[in-house]
């Protein structure tokens, strides 16, 4: 299979804890520039308030957050949990860093958010993972199959772009007990090579 980028593997990677001195690193992430390239993909109300609110939040213990890295590279994805409000249910986002680009691996979506479910569920409070995933993002719709979660319905008209076009999300859930673990993902990713 010439021409196939090599595929990126939870086990290549590890999750550094988000810290208050990783705001420059938060701003760059969620900087305007990037979130207007990422098109529908992303729904920049939401991380206006992320790029002041996230780290102090994480700090306080309010919410989880990792940078996931690929040693030797750098920083490939923020991923950040917060809880609910109903006990033990978080929700969460993942954003990959503009240097992703350029690395030039297939599978980067699906290690990151593998390594991240890891350190979230190594939490023994955490007991469901729920989420939102725009229709029109079907690479996050496929690394959420990849994850094992449960697409648990449809909330129409729920996300809005910047120019205020309105679009479905899928309502995703993962319960602790159906997390079989990074390691489980990655048997499944080279099974699948």
């Amino acid at each position: 299979m010439s021409g196939t980028k090599p595929r990126l593997l939870p086990s290549d990677l590890k999750a550094r804890p988000a810290t208050l001195a990783d705001q420059p690193l938060v701003d760059e992430i969620f900087s305007d520039e990037r979130l207007a390239a990422m098109g529908d993909a992303a729904f920049p109300q939401s991380y206006e308030q992320a790029r002041e609110q996230l780290l102090p939040l994480i700090d306080q213990g309010v919410m989880k957050g990792w940078f996931i890295e690929l040693p030797g590279f750098g920083v490939l994805s923020a991923q950040f949990y917060a809880p609910t409000g109903f006990g033990g249910t978080w929700s969460g986002d993942t954003v990959n860093a503009p240097a992703v680009e350029t690395l030039g691996r297939r599978g980067i979506g699906t290690a990151c958010m593998a390594v991240a479910l890891d350190a979230l569920f190594a939490d023994e409070s955490v007991r469901r993972l729920s989420g939102q995933v725009a229709v029109v993002n079907p690479a996050a719709l496929a690394v959420c199959d990849r994850m094992g979660f449960t697409r648990e319905g449809l909330a129409r008209s729920h996300m809005v772009t910047p120019a205020g076009e309105r679009f479905d999300a899928v309502m995703m859930g993962l319960l602790r007990e159906q997390w079989a673990g990074a390691a489980a993902v990655e048997r499944q990713l080279l099974a699948q090579s």
